[in-house]
């Protein structure tokens, strides 16, 4: 009988109300940016190169409309562990917005049970986030995975074998995975932006 030891839980949703979300955001970046309210990165050297990183807490309906959402998936989270029983707090979110070129170096979120990121808009084949495993010595003695011919990168993948998970990021889509998983992302290769809504959910108990 096998046992998964030490499993690291990565989760996947689809955003509600994205094709009603999306236009809004977009029209709030376009304002932002046209008023030049700009943030500078939280941690320019872990969390962005080269982008944008706008307040979310200008627009508190958006603000307050993407953080119920995001409640509502961390309930569902909740649901899936025996946690003494606590309570969420406050979702602290903002914008990412990534032009040609720029990209977010491996980093992690520290002082936060869980992160994610919504992906407002996500041009096809503009970048995907790559998770690493943490355990370095997984890397030494791990067996190479047989890449069979006529399959994508991807499929060579599985989670017993592979230090390192690529996700093909498709826009509307949110991911969640705890604050402490190193992750990056690759660099837009393309003209059309990139717009994310990173977050981070901290679990209060008492």
């Amino acid at each position: 009988m096998k046992h998964d030891l030490f499993v690291t839980d990565f989760w996947e949703f689809d955003f509600p109300y994205h094709s009603q979300f999306k236009p809004q955001v977009l029209e709030f970046v376009s304002s932002q940016k046209a008023q030049n309210h700009i943030d500078s990165p939280k941690n320019p050297s872990l969390e962005s190169y080269g982008g944008d990183e706008l307040c979310f807490d200008e627009d508190k309906s958006l603000s307050s409309f993407f953080s119920t959402q995001i409640s509502k998936l961390l309930l569902k989270i909740e649901e899936g562990h025996d946690w003494e029983k606590g309570q969420w707090g406050d979702i602290d979110s903002w914008l990412n917005v990534n032009e040609k070129g720029n990209f977010n170096p491996p980093h992690v979120h520290p002082g936060n049970n869980y992160s994610g990121c919504y992906y407002v808009s996500f041009p096809q084949s503009s970048g995907f986030i790559h998770f690493l495993d943490p355990r370095p010595q997984h890397r030494l003695v791990s067996p190479n995975v047989e890449h069979k011919e006529g399959t994508n990168w991807f499929s060579s993948q599985n989670k017993y074998d592979s230090s390192i998970f690529t996700y093909k990021i498709e826009e509307g889509k949110v991911v969640i995975f705890p604050s402490w998983l190193m992750h990056y992302v690759d660099p837009n290769p393309h003209n059309p932006i990139r717009v994310s809504i990173p977050f981070n959910a901290k679990y209060f108990q008492p």
